[in-house]
């Protein structure tokens, strides 16, 4: 009787799995990103990124001020109370009276279909005039 020699027994091709198997010249956080390089600035450390300067906002009003006219930019405008928070934000640091005006123009605006959306419009005017931390 011949006897057949047995390809995948177990045990064997170990030896070969751990010659392939080599320690990575990466740290940790490298060997977490293999395969990521081609996003710009992934392996970038939080430590070379330059320093923002965060300037502290003043603030304008009270926060019951503040909430009152976010109030009424969402009752008597437009939105809803997911917005609530970032306008009663603006109102806080800028002028909320300018602000809750801009916002009673937008919805006028939108209810003589010259603005196809106030929401969207106002708020990107927000951004335009206030932008990042405000002027």
């Amino acid at each position: 009787m011949e006897q057949r020699k047995v390809i995948n027994s177990p045990g064997r091709g170990l030896k070969k799995a751990e010659a392939k198997k080599r320690q990575s010249p990466f740290t940790p956080y490298r060997e977490k990103a293999k395969g990521k390089e081609t996003i710009p600035d992934y392996l970038r450390s939080q430590v070379h990124k330059p320093a923002r300067a965060h300037a502290r906002l003043r603030c304008k009003c009270s926060y019951e001020e503040a909430g009152a006219a976010a109030d009424e930019i969402v009752g008597s405008c437009f939105g809803t109370m997911r917005d609530h928070a970032l306008w009663a934000w603006y109102c806080r640091h800028f002028d909320r009276r300018r602000i809750v005006e801009k916002a009673h123009e937008y919805a006028s605006m939108q209810r003589q279909h010259e603005v196809r959306n106030a929401v969207t419009a106002f708020q990107a005017w927000l951004k335009n005039e206030f932008g990042k931390g405000g002027r």
